[in-house]
């Protein structure tokens, strides 16, 4: 597994959830826990100097905290990546999109009974979320996962786009 993106720390308000997933698939390090409310996240967040991303209008005059205006997961992935930008390159498919745990290289054996038969018939290399266990291999969804975010993040143009991290 890839090393976590050390550049970018946020924490995204429960509006922001499925923004916070596609960060995380880029290696930000990214909290966000529905069960708290505006105050507590700010707190939080600055406790644990994280740049907060809201759609609380009450909180977009805060020095620390960043107002994404758009309801769009794609227009506002953007404007973060815009306003934050971060070379994900190396960190990309590091955290579990789920938890934001860190993920690490898991032994092929020990998920053998945590995956369908026909994946670990076809897969050699796992990895497991090390807060809530939840195993990932390379089958599909990383690729679908690079169409997504190059076709958000490059806007259209050509050349502009990501590469699929090298397995190292």
């Amino acid at each position: 597994m890839r090393e976590p993106c050390p550049s970018r720390r946020f924490a995204a308000d429960r509006t922001l959830g499925r923004l916070a997933k596609w960060l995380r698939l880029l290696g930000a390090d990214v909290l966000c826990d529905p069960s708290l409310d505006a105050a507590q996240l700010l707190r939080r967040a600055r406790a644990e100097e994280r740049t907060l991303l809201t759609r609380d209008k009450r909180l977009r005059t805060a020095d620390d905290a960043y107002y994404v205006a758009s309801n769009d997961f794609r227009a506002q992935l953007r404007d973060v990546m815009a306003r934050f930008p971060l070379d994900s390159r190396p960190a990309m498919l590091s955290r579990c999109s789920r938890c934001n745990g860190e993920l690490r290289k898991a032994d092929r054996d020990a998920v053998r009974r945590r995956v369908p038969p026909f994946v670990y018939a076809s897969q050699n290399e796992f990895g497991a979320c090390d807060r809530c266990g939840h195993i990932y291999w390379n089958a599909t969804h990383p690729e679908r996962i690079l169409r997504e975010l190059n076709a958000v993040l490059s806007g259209g143009r050509p050349g502009r786009g990501l590469e699929r991290p090298s397995e190292e």
